[in-house]
């Protein structure tokens, strides 16, 4: 008997792209699957869509009233989920055919020890419809030191190219207390349980202007919090420690920047609290040309920083910044 695999599907006013995020899931090689669809709430015709699914034998659909963090629906559908195997999959985007075929046969070569198998995606730009392959951690083996070393040098774990055994989810359920999660529960599986990467891209994730990835002020704060909670673990391991405190002064910096960088407005005391967070981190990381110059702007009105922010586009040939200022309440 093989493997039983639940695709997880959370979806909010995605009517735009959802029917080929189904259809990706009905058209997979691999046959021994069920569907679990979470939808959060939607106002645009995407639950109306969904109702079309609701007579297959293989679909369990769960149609909300209202709008709720990401990680609460998440787990939600993980507690419906029968199978051995989880996959994760947006209303956005959508998988290659021989995705979850090809990811169970590396399984089935696997010890229960190795706990997630994944790899690149494409990103497909709604904006210029071009397609390429995602920089991606090739995370292999014991995977949280990597994770942790290279999280912003060599890209992340792409959110749903994994195909991940159940009782990682039942170990490690997603914060309910935060909006999401995304890559950094990748964090969590791999304090207990080993990462086999394969190099071959198998999902596509779309960019387009109402992605979640556009609300980096809440993301990073979001990033704060799971790495300020992972040290907690009885189970992290001490020789991590280190990689762990950069990591964390890395992602304090990062979001100043980004308030300098991409907010409509400079938040003074919420960048320079940063900085400070950074260097008890790591100081000798916080000592950088780019923090220096972070305050000099605090230190400057804020048309200074516009017009730093337009040369530097220039020279970068930024032509596209969507970003939301939208900070983690909870």
């Amino acid at each position: 008997m093989s493997n039983k695999v639940s695709i997880i599907l959370l979806s909010y006013n995605q009517a735009d792209y959802i029917e080929e995020a189904l259809k990706s899931v009905f058209e997979q090689t691999y046959k021994n699957w069920e569907l679990v669809i979470s939808d959060n709430g939607s106002n645009d015709g995407t639950d109306q869509i969904l109702k079309n699914y609701a007579d297959d034998e293989r679909v369990k659909l769960l149609l909300y009233d209202s709008n709720e963090f990401v990680t609460k629906r998440s787990n939600q559908a993980l507690n419906e989920a029968s199978g051995d195997l989880i996959s994760i999959l947006y209303g956005d985007d959508y998988y290659l055919p021989s995705k979850i075929e090809e990811q169970v046969n590396c399984f089935k070569n696997l010890s229960q020890d190795w706990g997630v198998v994944h790899g690149p995606g494409y990103n497909l730009d709604q904006f210029t419809q071009t397609q390429s392959i995602e920089k991606v951690l090739k995370a292999h083996g014991d995977a949280l030191k990597d994770i942790l070393m290279y999280y912003f040098v060599k890209g992340f774990i792409n959110p749903i190219s994994p195909l991940v055994r159940r009782e990682c989810f039942k170990k490690y359920p997603f914060y309910e207390d935060l909006f999401t999660e995304g890559e950094s529960i990748y964090m969590r599986f791999s304090l207990s349980y080993k990462f086999f990467y394969m190099d071959e891209p198998l999902v596509v994730m779309r960019e387009h202007d109402k992605n979640a990835r556009w609300f980096s002020k809440r993301n990073i704060e979001i990033q704060d919090k799971c790495l300020e909670r992972l040290g907690d673990y009885k189970e992290f391991p001490e020789d991590c420690i280190d990689e762990l405190s950069k990591l964390r002064s890395q992602t304090y910096n990062i979001g100043a920047w980004e308030n300098i960088r991409l907010s409509k407005s400079m938040d003074v005391s919420y960048i320079r609290s940063r900085i400070h967070k950074a260097f008890k981190q790591d100081p000798l990381k916080t000592i950088s040309l780019k923090n220096f110059l972070v305050l000099v702007l605090t230190l400057s009105p804020d048309f200074v920083r516009k017009i730093f922010n337009t040369f530097l586009n220039y020279l970068t040939k930024k032509e596209k910044s969507i970003y939301f200022d939208d900070s983690f309440i909870k």
